[in-house]
Formats: C-alpha cells, sequence, structure tokens
C-alpha cells in the first residue's frame, strides 16, 4: 500500500553444521552465574553468533508482529530484550530513511548486545540505531530516550525470560507517548484449547533454560493497553516431531 513504510521479511539461513552447534549449546549449557545477567550470558554465548539463524524457524511470532507493527514517519522505536538486533532487520529499506527517528534496541546480554553492535556496523545504522546494554526493566537505565517520547515499544520473547516480568511492561508503559503502541510476541499457555498435560510439559521443559510461560502475560497487556490485534498460533521447533507445537502469542495494544 503507497504510503506504508517498508518491510523486508527477514529469514537468515543456516547450515546443519550451525545447527547442531546452537543444540549443542541449548541442550548442553550449563546455565550458572548469581545474577540474571550471568545466566542470561552463560547460555548465549556460545550460541550469539549463530542465534539468528535458528532462532527464526521457532520464534514464529516475530514476523506477524514486525509486519504488523504501526510505524509513522519520525517513528522513536525502543526493542527492549532485543538481543541481536535482529527485528530491525524487519525494516532494512526503511530504517535510515525519515520514517524512524531513532530506534533504540536494549539487551542485558553482553554477547547479544556484541552481535547486534556488527550488525549495525555491518548494515551502516550508526546514527539511527543505538544497542543499550543493559536492564531492560531498569527506568533509569542510560541511554534510554525520555518518558513519554517513544511512538512504539516491541518485546519479543523476553517477557518469559525476565523474573520481574510486570516491571518491563511498566517501563514499555512509561517510555511510549499517549497514543503509542506496545508491540509484544512471546510463547504462552492456551487457556483456551490447549491440553492440560500439554500446558504441564511445555511449561517444565522451557523451564530449564530458565524461560516460564504464564497466561498472565496477555491478560495483564490486555489490562494495561487497549488491545488493537492479538493473535494466538501454535508453532513447531527445528527438528523436533511436527506433533509438538507449542503456542505463542502476538499482542499490538496502545496507551491510552
Amino acid at each position: 500500500m503507497v504510503g506504508e513504510v517498508e518491510r523486508t521479511d527477514y529469514a537468515p539461513q543456516g547450515t546443519i553444521m550451525d545447527d547442531l552447534r546452537v543444540l549443542k549449546a541449548m541442550w548442553f549449557g550449563n546455565i550458572k552465574g548469581g545474577s540474571h545477567q550471568d545466566q542470561l550470558e552463560s547460555f548465549y554465548n556460545k550460541q550469539a553468533h549463530l542465534y539468528d539463524q535458528y532462532r527464526h524457524r521457532m520464534l514464529h511470532g516475530r514476523k506477524p508482529l514486525m509486519m504488523k507493527m504501526p510505524v509513522q514517519k519520525g517513528c522513536v522505536w525502543v526493542d527492549l530484550g532485543g538481543g541481536t538486533a535482529s527485528n530491525v532487520e524487519f525494516f532494512s529499506k526503511s530504517v535510515m530513511t525519515d520514517w524512524f527517528d531513532k530506534v533504540y534496541v536494549v539487551d542485558l546480554t553482553p554477547s547479544l548486545a556484541k552481535v547486534a553492535k556488527k550488525r549495525v556496523a555491518d548494515n551502516k545504522w550508526g546514527g539511527k540505531v543505538e544497542i543499550i546494554l543493559g536492564d531492560a526493566t531498569d527506568p533509569k537505565l542510560e541511554g534510554l530516550p525520555p518518558s513519554g517520547s517513544c511512538d512504539v515499544v516491541s518485546i519479543s520473547y523476553a517477557v518469559t525470560m525476565i523474573p520481574n516480568w510486570k516491571d518491563v511492561l511498566q517501563n514499555a508503559y512509561r517510555l511510549l507517548k499517549p497514543g503509542g503502541h506496545i508491540c509484544v510476541c512471546d510463547f504462552t499457555l492456551d487457556a483456551k484449547s490447549q491440553w492440560s498435560a500439554s500446558k504441564k510439559f511445555w511449561k517444565y521443559l522451557f523451564s530449564t533454560d530458565h524461560i516460564y510461560l504464564n497466561e498472565e502475560h496477555i491478560t495483564t497487556l490486555q489490562t494495561m493497553f487497549e488491545e488493537k490485534h492479538l493473535e494466538v498460533s501454535y508453532g513447531t521447533f527445528p527438528y523436533v516431531p511436527r506433533l509438538l507445537k507449542c503456542p505463542y502469542y502476538a499482542f499490538i495494544g496502545m496507551k491510552k
């Protein structure tokens, strides 16, 4: 449609050997550390450079969220828990135009932030895209834009990994201007149609990697923001039988 920001279907390709390295890190990695940051770094530091090639085939909510994310000219966008800045790739043809005034990518994990900084340099996004290493729940994090100044805040597959997850939603609310939009996608539990055994299976399996599925995420978003879009679907995982699917959601809401 004429007058809309140009978007790209970001789908990086990897090799079987890349996948094996990621699977080794996921299945046999020893998550350790006293702080949440240390735990994340211990999990990602051996797979950060291969993160996108593997994860885009299991994080199914990212594409529909990025394809529907509201963008107006002069947009200020904050991507909380943005990892390697791969979400910016969906706007690779327009991020350096007047559609975006500034993009901030915030992540707590040094190895992922390092990949994000390399992505910015490789794509020559400097001046428009800024990588901030820090806690997405911290309203005083240095480098964040002022309260009430942002058009869009996105959080993709990070809420389930943040122990104090309500704080990141509060931080998003604080950053948004009235009429601004929050865009969130993540794994979830399907209250309407998912079997009880399936809920228990996925909840336990994800918890072994310090990922905590919670039905309250969606209901809390619906309470805090005016719902504009919600889809709940089921997605597969690489090298896992296709019958084993986990629910995920993509939510877009507006700050009232």
